[in-house]
Parts: structure tokens; C-alpha cells; sequence
């Protein structure tokens, strides 16, 4: 019986590749992304599009044209132009929506970071684009002006006053002549870089990520404008900027919030909105819908819960499936590289991250770069339909990932006969025990079948003698009687093969080193077993 899927998935025999059905674009490849949201602005310009939680404000399409385009002339004056970058480094707050379209009139590119990082990791990330404005909450301001000492931008505070600095509310009063503005042409054509943002960072230092006017002008709606949106995801992530330019282009409301995520208030909001579409990291999803406030009653009103950013259990989709009959729970297979990429809503399917979006092409290939086909595990080569701009400053980098026109990020895949992709992990996670290869993945989602596991991160501790030697840092749930020894025999019951079995044990941890979008940074998680251990 075939899997149930939102799109089909084609494969040629001849070339050995699969793709998506063909994505015709909707708007001019060579136009600017500033010129596509200036006219859907204008078109519906009362539609709510923002709703903060924190003062109930409500703003509309008229509003966020408006402000974007005083933000836009501020940046003319400023001379900032098409190679110039801008900074920001915030919260969900009101003004951040307007500020993108701000730099999307301009054509001027924004280079967005997560606030969480820390200031290493910030001064690192924002010295290979040196943005000339600097866009920060007003509470990092200091951390922000110390992390960009060695060329000094100008810093403007998005949310609360500072004295002497700059505040975008002050950007925002009326200029004379802006009613005749027109959003910038782009000097070149479409795969000039729109927007930088970072990669996950799961093996080493992030990365960041130029993406094109092109890439962002082809997202397409997975809602509609009589939807409502919830997502904890801020702008510096892949899928928080998605919410925000589908918010955008499409007219479809979006609650903000801030602060840390919480799964009873996140509950609370979806019940006080009557949100419709929820986007989730893995974790976040793990802990709305195992909490005791997620019921049928709670999420009635859900129609459409997109999952993505990670692995997630079975369990945990077949929960969130039970528990909103009525929607459709879909996890996707995506990076910040790529944008999403499968997306599976068949619960049956094991560990499957489904089918291809449109307009994207997949290849398997071996260690000699040869294709190959159905249930044959190999490298993913991803093809997003067009040109990749690779990591900015950072050819290395880019050479190693752009093979040919394919993108290559070292995921480690299969496809089965019914053309669901299925990855078996990262090819820089492969571990070697005895001379025999495994993927902890593997392990994990077996110890992850405990019930009073709640996560789980297995890594391979050094061992003089034999390689890899797998370990299991577990989040046990409070109360819980777990054993290692509990942990141990559930692997080897699953699994005969020596190589694959838990010979560094268990530890039982209350955090597991993850990065701030909720992804394993395995070779943090495998220094901390290591340090139990001793």
C-alpha cells in the first residue's frame, strides 16, 4: 500500500534520480524580493498580519509597508547599498517584520544571529559580513557594541531605550515624499544574496549562509491568510524567517512572543488565538504534545502542524497525530542551506522523512560519486532548482559542499521502493567500532522507545583499542526508576551485532548539549560523557 503523502515523489531509472513535481514560478526570477512584498502589501492592506502577545498590538499590511519603507529611506540615507549588509540580532518583537522588508526595498542584504549565542561565537559570525547597521534589542546593546569594536556600525536598538543610542521608533516618522517610494531593482539579476543566515553549527562553528533574491521569491504558502500562525522561531532561523515572509507575502496573521519557549504557554496561546498552524522544532514538538495540557479540546482548532529542524520519534508524531485528528501533522527533512526539502505526514513509515517538495532533485551517491538507486544508502545530493550561493567568505567550504551544482551537507540516506527518503545519519557522525561502521541515530531512536526516556544522544567515546566505543547520555523522566543497565539491554535486544552495543554504558544527564534551535552538537555531548567518566 503507498504511503500517504502531500506530493509525489518521480524517479528516473535511467539517471538514477528522484525529484519533485515541477514548481513553475510565480513571480519574475530576476525581480527582487523587495518589489514582491511591496505589491502584496499593497494589495491587502488591512489584513492583520502581526499579533504581539506581550501588548495584544495588532499590525497590518498598510503599517509594515509604511514602517519598511521609512526604514528604507533611512537606509538610502545612510548610503548603504546592494553590497552593503545589515545586522540583526533580536527578539520576535513588532519592529523586526518591517525592518526585513525594510532591506528587501533597498536590496540591501540582512545577516541575522541568534541573540542566545554567545559573544564569541556572535563577534565571529558577524566579522565575515561587517554589516554597517547594527539592529539589536535594547538589553544587548553593551554585548552587541563590544562584539563589533573592530569596525564599529552604527547600533540602533529594536526594543527599549538607551541613552544616546538610537531607536528604530525614531526611524519611523513621516518623510517628505515617501507616498512616491519604489523598492529597489536588483543591479544584477535574482541569485544576488537577499539574506545571510547561519547553519545549525552541529559539527563546529556555524556558518553563514547567503541566500538568493530567487531562492526566497520561491516559498511557497503552507497557509493561507484566514490561518493563523504560531511558531517560536525568530527571524535568524531558516524556518522563522519562512513564517515571517509567508506572513508577508501571503497575508497570514502571526502571534509574537518572546522569551524562552514554554509548552503551557505556547497551549495557552494556540487555545487564546485559535492558532491554526503550528511550525515546531523536534524538542518544542516532544514537549507540547507529551505535556498534560495537550488535549483533543486544546488543539482542536489546529489544522496544520509543521515539524522540522532535527529528528523526532515516531512516538512523539503518532501522539501529536492522535491528539488533533483533524489535522495534518507533517515532518519535514530541511537545512538553512536548502530550505525544506521532503516532508512526510505517513506515521507508518519508520524513521522516513518522506517525499520531495516541489521543485527540488535528490541523488544517492556512493564513496566513488556513482548513483545509486532504491535501497542503496549513500551520500544526499540535493539539487534546490537554483544556484547556491554557498557560505559567505568561507570558499573552502563552499567548494566541499557544492559538488557539481548539488548541494552535499554529508547526510547519509536511502530511498525505498516507494520513493520515501530515509536518513540514516550524518556521514561526519559515522562511527567505527572494531573496524565496523554504525550510526548512532540508530541506537537512538531504539533507546528512545523507553518510555521514560525523554532524550536521548548516543556518541562514540574514545577508545584507544577498539574506535568508536558507543555511549548514551539519557534524559530520564523525573521519578523514573531507568537503569543503565535498563538502557543497555534494551539496545542489545534490538540489536546483536557487538559493534553496535553500549560498551561505554549510559549516563544520566539533565541536559544534553544542543544548539539554540534544539540540535544535538554530538562532539559537546560526546565531552561531557567523557568527563562523567573519569
Amino acid at each position: 500500500m503507498a504511503a500517504k503523502a502531500l506530493f509525489p515523489t518521480l524517479y528516473d531509472a535511467e539517471t538514477k534520480t528522484w525529484s519533485g513535481i515541477r514548481r513553475r514560478p510565480y513571480f519574475d526570477p530576476d525581480c527582487s524580493v523587495g518589489e514582491v512584498f511591496y505589491t502584496a502589501l499593497r494589495n491587502w492592506p488591512n489584513q492583520v498580519v502581526q499579533i504581539n502577545d506581550s501588548d495584544g498590538r495588532k499590525v497590518t499590511n498598510a503599517e509594515i509597508s509604511q514602517w519598511g519603507t521609512r526604514l528604507a529611506l533611512y537606509l538610502r540615507r545612510e548610503k548603504l547599498t546592494q553590497e552593503d549588509v545589515v545586522g540583526i540580532i533580536g527578539s520576535s518583537s513588532t519592529y523586526v517584520g518591517p525592518l526585513v522588508v525594510a532591506c528587501f526595498f533597498n536590496a540591501t542584504p540582512f545577516h541575522a544571529v541568534n541573540a542566545t549565542r554567545d559573544a564569541p561565537t556572535i563577534a565571529t559570525l558577524f566579522l565575515v559580513t561587517k554589516p554597517k547597521i547594527m539592529f539589536c534589542d535594547g538589553s544587548d546593546y553593551e554585548r552587541i557594541k563590544e562584539v563589533t569594536k573592530d569596525w564599529a556600525p552604527k547600533i540602533i536598538t529594536l526594543t527599549g531605550r538607551v541613552e544616546g543610542v538610537p531607536f528604530i521608533e525614531d526611524l519611523l516618522q513621516p518623510v517628505a515624499g515617501e507616498h512616491l517610494f519604489q523598492p529597489a531593482s536588483l543591479n544584477k539579476n535574482g541569485d544576488q544574496t537577499a539574506l545571510i543566515l547561519c547553519s545549525s553549527g552541529t559539527s563546529g562553528l556555524p556558518k553563514a549562509v547567503a541566500l538568493s533574491h530567487k531562492h526566497v521569491t520561491k516559498i511557497a504558502p503552507f497557509c493561507k491568510s484566514t490561518d493563523l500562525l504560531l511558531t517560536h522561531a525568530t527571524v535568524d532561523w531558516a524556518t522563522g524567517f519562512i513564517a515571517i515572509a509567508i506572513g508577508l507575502l501571503y497575508g497570514v496573521p502571526r502571534v509574537l512572543f518572546d522569551g524562552g519557549f514554554n509548552a503551557e504557554k505556547f497551549i495557552g496561546m494556540i487555545q487564546k488565538y485559535k492558532a491554526t498552524t503550528l511550525v515546531l522544532a523536534p524538542w518544542q514538538a516532544y514537549e507540547v504534545f507529551t505535556n498534560p495540557l495537550a488535549t483533543e479540546e486544546s488543539l482542536d482548532s489546529i489544522r496544520f502542524s509543521f515539524i522540522t529542524g532535527g529528528w523526532i520519534s515516531m512516538q512523539v508524531l503518532q501522539r501529536a497525530q492522535s491528539l488533533m485528528k483533524k489535522s495534518i501533522v507533517a515532518f519535514s527533512y530541511g537545512t538553512t542551506e536548502t530550505g525544506a526539502i521532503t516532508v512526510n505526514i505517513d506515521h507508518s513509515l519508520q524513521s522516513s522523512v518522506g517525499r520531495i517538495f516541489p521543485g527540488m532533485r535528490i541523488r544517492i551517491i556512493d564513496e566513488h560519486g556513482n548513483n545509486l538507486a532504491h535501497n542503496e544508502v549513500g551520500e544526499v545530493l540535493i539539487d534546490i532548482g537554483s544556484k547556491w550561493l554557498g557560505y559567505v567568505a568561507n570558499p573552502v567550504d563552499t567548494e566541499a559542499t557544492l559538488q557539481n551544482g548539488w548541494i552535499n551537507l554529508g547526510d547519509l540516506g536511502y530511498f525505498d521502493s516507494d520513493n520515501n527518503l530515509y536518513l540514516v545519519d550524518r556521514k561526519k557522525d559515522l562511527l567505527k567500532y572494531k573496524s565496523k561502521h554504525y550510526w548512532p541515530n540508530e541506537l537512538e531512536q531504539i533507546i528512545a522507545e523507553l518510555p521514560d526516556v525523554l532524550h536521548v544522544c548516543v556518541v562514540g567515546v574514545r577508545d584507544i583499542r577498539n574506535g568508536d566505543s558507543a555511549g548514551a547520555l539519557v534524559i530520564k523522566k523525573s521519578g523514573s526508576p531507568l537503569t543503565e543497565q535498563q538502557v543497555i539491554e534494551q539496545v542489545a535486544q534490538r540489536v546483536v551485532v557487538d559493534y553496535k552495543q553500549l560498551h561505554s554504558g549510559v549516563q544520566f544527564v539533565d541536559v544534553i548539549p544542543r544548539n539554540q534551535n534544539g540540535k544535538l552538537m554530538r562532539s559537546l555531548a560526546r565531552k561531557e560523557f567523557e568527563a562523567r567518566m573519569k
